[in-house]
């Protein structure tokens, strides 16, 4: 897939990638983070029904392919997942690996849609569709479901694609900032009940205390936070229109994540 945020910039800190980012209004970025995080939530809905971690929290989290921008459940039964691509928001199985021959495109698709595909998939595989369950450890308001309203990724394609440089360049900021910080191992995982993107690190997948956040219903435009507990546990925040005020925008979010976090 091509995008128009495909210009990239290369950071002088660590050569940190950077995609051009800021070019989509707010509303159409709400619309995206809005399908997104709807169609999220079936990749949530597999880790929770099929997951071998005791923790639910730990179970629906889902793994960031920053190379495809993609999310990716953790392998379940016969070493299978599901991921799901920005910026067409398509869904795909995986085996060992490697991407199934059938797509799901979420256009004019209802949730119930969505639900049928998986289940016939999971019967292809030979997977017990009596373990899925559409329940969330978590609570969620608004989310689609039935046959009304239909997803439209294409509606708001402008700021999907912003949707995927964003998480793109944070991925690369997360990570350096975990190395800089002395983390082993560190890779990025999404929080899907938020759609945050963090660090963990190390053999128990340890947490860092900052992350990335694409807006929130309070906070509508992406930032960087990190919890610092040197200031009392307080959250600070790093709003994109501050962030793409630097020169360098990479270097200025992994010097804010680096002293916000020290």
């Amino acid at each position: 897939m091509t995008s128009s945020a495909d210009t990239s910039a290369k950071s002088n800190v660590g050569a940190t990638p950077w995609r051009t980012v800021g070019t989509c209004g707010a509303a159409e970025l709400a619309k995206a983070r809005w399908e997104t995080i709807n169609l999220v939530q079936w990749l949530a809905r597999i880790a929770n029904s099929y997951g071998s971690d005791d923790s639910p929290e730990r179970r629906t989290e889902l793994e960031f392919d920053a190379a495809n921008a993609a999310f990716v459940t953790r392998p379940f039964a016969r070493n299978i997942s599901l991921g799901l691509r920005l910026p067409g928001l398509e869904m795909q199985f995986l085996e060992d690996g490697k991407p199934a021959p059938h797509i799901f495109d979420p256009q004019e698709r209802p949730a119930s849609q969505v639900e049928a595909w998986i289940l016939v998939e999971l019967l292809h595989r030979g997977i017990d569709r009596e373990k899925f369950s559409k329940r969330l450890p978590y609570a969620m308001a608004d989310l689609m479901s039935g046959d009304e309203p239909q997803h439209l990724p294409q509606s708001c394609q402008d700021g999907l694609e912003e949707l995927a440089a964003w998480f793109q360049n944070a991925a690369a900021v997360l990570d350096a900032a975990a190395h800089a910080a002395g983390a082993d191992q560190a890779r990025s995982v999404c929080l899907p009940q938020t759609l945050a993107l963090v660090c963990v690190s190390g053999p128990r997948s340890n947490r860092t205390d900052f992350g990335f956040l694409p807006g929130a219903d309070d906070k509508p435009e992406p930032f960087f936070y990190a919890d610092a507990a040197a200031a009392g546990g307080n959250r600070r925040i790093l709003e994109a229109s501050k962030l793409l005020a630097a020169a360098d925008p990479a270097a200025a979010a992994l010097a804010f994540l680096r002293s916000a976090a020290g």
